[in-house]
């Protein structure tokens, strides 16, 4: 007579694809679960930022004005691309920009390095002064960019002071040759303690041993920035240009409030060309080219920043 062992369980064939239906759903569910977390995120994302591109990138490439902005738009290749390349007033607003962005660039490393170096040491004075960029950086650019308005206005508060000590005033936003240096030193006022955050921060992490074995060997303070302390930060100093260069091509805020492009052109940066283009002139299509032209050199100069964060991550 055969006995029935509890070890050798009879299975059913519906036991077994029961069995093989939770393997999957298993296995899936270690593959994708993490996935389905984000995938609300992924569908905001495109519905807020990709879908806009491409219809910006499909403007540039068509005909578009007033009469047919809700509607169909005529694809005409590269034609509004080309009219924008030549002209003249498209080459002016790249030579605005690249000042624009030579300043903040300029601000950010070096005030940027020395003021990230001063606030490192700590204290409470340190600690209040931080607080203070924090506070400044945190400000919406129209705020910051309205109260600057009033501070360099004709009859403003800067021109008040000079007058009081016997200078005479200085027209800081309507004179040719001072509204672009008025308005990219205050748009670096506004970025240069993110700079200080981000300096301080590779600061923080560059080891005290180092620092002391150099002052040993007699290393100066300059000698001990210029060949141990730059080198080593040095991936978190290309974080930072790429960001402020990427800052600066957003110049759109701070031109609009205080000067709004003029006196002529001559703070129009590509952002408020790109504007100008589209919502003063109503050339939609060659409003969205001036748009992904920037963009294009946006994305070309965004390689380095992803590849130092990739880096960093990897080293960590």
């Amino acid at each position: 007579m055969k006995t029935y062992s509890p070890a050798r369980a009879v299975t059913t064939p519906q036991g077994e694809g029961r069995e093989a239906r939770t393997r999957r759903s298993t296995a899936l569910k270690s593959v994708f679960g993490s996935s389905a977390y984000l995938l609300p995120a992924a569908i905001v994302l495109a519905a807020l930022s990709i879908y806009p591109l491409i219809e910006l990138v499909r403007m540039s490439l068509s005909d578009v004005g007033p009469g047919n902005l809700i509607g169909e738009w005529d694809f005409v290749g590269l034609a509004n691309i080309v009219e924008v390349l030549n002209d003249d007033g498209f080459w002016l607003a790249v030579r605005v920009t690249a000042q624009f962005t030579m300043v903040i660039l300029v601000s950010n490393l070096l005030l940027g390095y020395f003021f990230a170096v001063v606030l490192s040491r700590g204290g409470r004075l340190a600690d209040t002064a931080l607080s203070i960029m924090v506070l400044v950086w945190a400000l919406p650019p129209l705020v910051s960019g309205s109260v600057w308005k009033f501070l360099l206005a004709g009859d403003g508060a800067v021109n008040a002071i000079l007058t009081s000590v016997g200078l005479a005033p200085v027209t800081w936003l309507s004179s040719i040759d001072l509204a672009m240096w008025s308005v990219s030193l205050v748009a670096a006022w506004a970025s240069l303690p993110f700079a200080v955050l981000i300096i301080r921060g590779g600061l923080m992490g560059v080891p005290r041993e180092v620092m002391e074995a150099a002052a040993i060997d007699g290393a100066g303070g300059l000698q001990m920035h210029a060949r141990i302390v730059v080198p080593m930060i040095r991936s978190t100093l290309v974080v930072l240009v790429t960001l402020s260069i990427l800052y600066a091509f957003r110049s759109f805020d701070f031109v609009y409030v205080m000067t709004a492009g003029g006196p002529g052109t001559t703070t129009a940066t590509l952002p408020y060309a790109a504007y100008q283009t589209a919502f003063r002139t109503y050339s939609f299509g060659a409003g969205a080219a001036i748009a992904v032209l920037s963009m294009i050199v946006v994305v070309i100069l965004a390689v380095p920043y992803i590849l130092g964060v990739r880096k960093e991550a990897q080293a960590a």
